[in-house]
């Protein structure tokens, strides 16, 4: 086999064993001629191909196809990728959060030298989310892309509703089941969610937004009471990543989000991911499948490397032609909850609108703008008050009607 024709992997976890062990079920699986891994002592499945450490911060390889950079640290990540870019090697990676941070740069670097960059695996698991905004909707003016973009996340919430576990639990379960990290911060405060909103972004808008511009809020403060609440009014909470287009204007959040029954989303469970498109032409598309575990995105990583094969690369035709500006005073509806009674002007943030839900002060629900969301985030967060958008005005009518009604009843 030509050396041209090799592979190397950075990488052998749970997504590098996936793609491994797809490539050896339709391929010459030597065709995966070298492993770099940290500790090549660590006892591991046997495969036919060399596996060894090295410092990734200075390779070039030259005598490779491609290199599939599917390791933990976008430190090491970063110049691995960015240096095979640069000399002309192709990459395919699904280390998200790198990809957020530095997508520019990378493009840049993939035109100025031939390469080719290719991270489907990066976003939403086995759903080919990234082809479907760069190559069939690239002509579409779209409305909206949102959805459920973390499987550990979403599995947690699944656990909370459908089986009363408390949260410590369902993060276990998840540690244990390989959906969830070790350390679960980047699943759990809705980071991982963020990242992959701003990769599909570009795609799907022609933006590139810096992951600090962009508000997220994850499902590590949601209660136990939050759950019951949302169970009271047959809703459920899901951590909705959402991108909308309004008039040329661009707004991007990651929220827990209360959504009825009426919402493609409400029955995506477990560690599925479940993505709705909005367009002018298309009307509304809703894409389900698996977003974590080893062989869905192995999957999808080995699916980018038969795309290289057969020389497809991005477009990024709306990149190209970008006009959307993006701003982050869209106003939203969200729900502000404690598990005790709080002074909600203690927060310093302005609201629209303000009505409580209960007569103690532990609820109240709220419009406001993304941007004071975004700026208080961390006082919010340091009173224990967790916060759910709310899905649609449908949904708050429906909680303060029956406030309302409870008010006069008494």
């Amino acid at each position: 086999m030509s050396t041209l024709n090799k592979l190397k992997l950075y990488g052998f976890g749970v997504v590098g064993q996936g793609f491994q062990e797809y490539l050896a079920q339709n391929e010459n699986p030597k065709r995966l001629h070298t492993i770099i891994v940290k500790d090549a002592g660590k006892s591991r499945k046997k495969v036919d191909s060399i596996i060894e450490t090295t410092n990734p911060y200075t390779i070039r390889d030259r005598e490779v196809f491609a290199i599939i950079e599917l390791i933990s640290s976008v430190q090491d990540a970063y110049g691995l990728v960015f240096e095979n870019l640069e000399i002309g090697k192709n990459v395919i990676s699904a280390n998200k959060k790198l990809i957020a941070e530095n997508l520019d740069l990378f493009i840049r670097t993939e035109r100025s030298s031939g390469s080719t960059f290719l991270y489907e695996g990066a976003v939403c698991g086995s759903i080919p989310i990234i082809r479907i905004l760069n190559d069939l909707f690239a002509y579409e003016e779209l409305r909206r892309v949102k959805g459920i973009f973390n499987g550990s996340s979403n599995y947690i919430l699944s656990k909370l509703f459908q089986d009363d576990l408390s949260y410590e639990e369902a993060l276990n379960q998840a540690q244990e089941l390989g959906f969830a990290e070790a350390d679960p911060t980047s699943d759990v405060g809705g980071y991982d969610s963020l990242y992959k909103l701003i990769i599909a972004t570009v795609h799907a808008f022609g933006v590139i937004i810096r992951p600090e511009q962009v508000l997220n809020v994850g499902i590590d403060a949601i209660t136990k009471e939050d759950v019951e609440f949302a169970k009271q009014y047959g809703l459920k909470i899901k951590l909705i990543a959402r991108a909308s287009r309004e008039n040329g204007a661009l707004s991007l959040s990651v929220l827990p989000t209360l959504l009825d029954a009426s919402s493609e989303l409400f029955n995506i469970e477990n560690e599925y991911n479940g993505v709705v498109v909005e367009g002018e032409s298309i009307g509304t598309h809703f894409y389900k499948g698996k977003g974590a575990g080893s062989h869905p995105t192995g999957a999808v990583v080995y699916a980018d490397l038969k795309a290289l094969d057969a020389g497809y690369r991005y477009s990024y035709h709306k990149l190209d032609q970008a006009g959307d500006v993006f701003i982050d005073d869209e106003e939203v509806t969200v729900l502000f909850s404690a598990e005790t009674p709080f002074s909600i002007n203690k927060l310093e943030v302005e609201f629209s609108n303000l009505i409580p839900l209960d007569a103690v002060g532990k609820r109240h629900l709220a419009k406001i703008k993304l941007s004071e969301l975004r700026n208080n985030k961390h006082d919010i967060q340091n009173k224990g008050i967790s916060v759910l958008a709310v899905d649609t005005d449908v949904i708050a009518k429906q909680l303060i009607q029956s406030y309302r009604t409870t008010e006069i009843l008494a």
